[in-house]
């Protein structure tokens, strides 16, 4: 890692996790080799082209484009031959039963295994299943000695496991202001090449190595899947009181502030709506269960959660119907698409489920998202039924109601008198609680929030 001889990057896979990974390293200085096996995707990124919404990431594609500090290939090896680290971001998507799969990232660990000559240092960033990072340890030495080359005996790869936690819309703010930086590894002697690659970036936010926690392989592993499975327990649990503050007429905002107050709590992940979703949080919320039933335990606790979070666009709906009757014939504002603000990713989107059924029931939808609408169109079949709008006053002209499905911080900038006026009923159902109802009931609406009791 001299000036000379600098350390070199390649980052395979290019989605939501590995480009935002792989533009951070470029912006602290190294060399990176964006590996991209869909060539259309990696002919974008080549034009400057982000294939996704992610703040600051076009920015810093451009920038390091031309600084010469990223480039992009479809090739393997050449990459394999061009990097000392090889960051692993494939996908590990959710198969039928609930559980991880893994078979892009095996796939990527035999096409390494194929094109490394030489000691690289292969690093798992995938979220994937305890011990998985074993089989991919197994897959990269077949053939060589415990990962040593047979003729030479050198060491040839180890393997690491750094797992994300990058948030979809903040990713490069959570890459350059990390809480912790998890490394599992088996080789001790790779702790110091890990913080040297770090360094740049510890010099920059001035942070010690204290940041890291250094531990096995499977740890690491476990350690991502109990993040999230924990976030999504706080979402289903101020959720489940969110359903009984409705009944009892409470607010459940007022009960998750005080609880949030009390430091072992925290006030992160404590705001009732319609649910999480995306392509993290109930992924690997299915996949820690199956892992849990895999090992013969009882993860009962994470089923109820999961549960909880499926029932919550049919509590919506259920509260949508009560005060409109039936649906059917009926026109509705639809405001949200993505499953949360800053992002276009309509993955196990809570709103796309919420479309799902209306369209089911013959209602006509009025469709805003600030930047959505394309990638809902690309991975769903559009109803006739749906009508995409430029504004959210569009979507709300001659409504019987605004439903409001993601959080985006412009529909709460609304100038709701004029919206009172284009409507055929001025209600809204925030599922997301983001507006302030006092401002909704000055200007003439009916609001109905989840779980704000008489403030509802």
């Amino acid at each position: 890692m001299s000036e000379k001889n600098p350390l070199s990057i390649g980052v395979f896979g290019l989605g939501h996790v590995g480009l935002p990974t792989a533009l951070g390293f470029s912006e602290l200085g190294w060399n990176v080799i964006g590996v991209e096996s869909d060539p259309k995707k990696a002919q974008l990124i080549k034009n400057e082209d982000v294939p996704f919404n992610e703040i600051g990431v076009a920015a810093l594609l451009k920038k390091h484009s031309n600084s010469g500090k990223f480039s992009v290939t479809t090739d393997t090896k050449l990459a394999v031959k061009q990097a000392d680290i090889l960051f692993m971001c494939v996908g590990t998507p959710k198969r039928a039963d609930g559980s991880a799969d893994t078979s892009q990232l095996e796939q990527l660990a035999r096409e390494l295994h194929d094109s490394i000559a030489s000691y690289k240092i292969v690093i798992q960033k995938s979220t994937a299943p305890v011990n998985t990072s074993r089989k991919i340890k197994d897959i990269l030495v077949g053939g060589k000695n415990d990962g040593h080359d047979v003729k030479s005996n050198r060491k040839i790869v180890d393997v690491v496991v750094i797992p994300e936690f990058l948030r979809e819309g903040r990713a490069l703010e959570d890459f350059f202001n990390p809480k912790r930086i998890v490394v599992g590894l088996d080789n001790p002697e790779l702790r110091p090449v890990i913080i040297d690659l770090y360094r740049p970036l510890l010099e920059k936010i001035k942070q010690g190595e204290d940041i890291f926690v250094f531990t096995d392989l499977s740890s690491a592993e476990i350690a991502k899947h109990t993040a999230n499975a924990f976030l999504a327990t706080k979402i289903s649990f101020i959720n489940m009181i969110a359903d009984l503050c409705a009944k009892v007429e409470a607010n459940v905002e007022t009960v998750a502030k005080v609880i949030g107050m009390d430091p072992r709590i925290g006030t992160e992940f404590l705001r009732a709506g319609i649910g999480f979703g995306g392509e993290c949080l109930p992924k690997d919320l299915s996949a820690f269960i199956q892992i849990g039933k895999n090992n013969g335990l009882d993860f009962s606790l994470l089923e109820a959660v999961e549960k909880v979070n499926n029932d919550r666009v049919n509590a919506y709906l259920s509260q949508v119907v009560r005060y409109l009757g039936e649906l059917g014939g009926k026109t509705l504002a639809v405001w949200g698409l993505a499953f949360k603000p800053n992002t276009d990713d309509v993955r196990n989107s809570q709103s796309v489920a919420v479309i799902q059924r209306l369209v089911n029931q013959k209602v006509r939808l009025q469709v805003h998202d600030p930047y959505a609408v394309e990638e809902f169109k690309r991975r769903n079949q559009v109803s006739d039924l749906i009508t995409f709008c430029e504004s959210p006053i569009e979507a709300a002209h001659g409504a019987h109601a605004i439903l409001i499905l993601t959080d985006w911080p412009q529909y709460s900038e609304e100038d709701f008198s004029k919206l009172c006026k284009v409507m055929k009923t001025p209600i809204i159902f925030d599922g997301r609680n983001t507006l302030d109802p006092s401002v909704l009931h000055a200007a003439g609406f009916q609001y109905h929030g989840i779980g704000l009791g008489n403030n509802a």
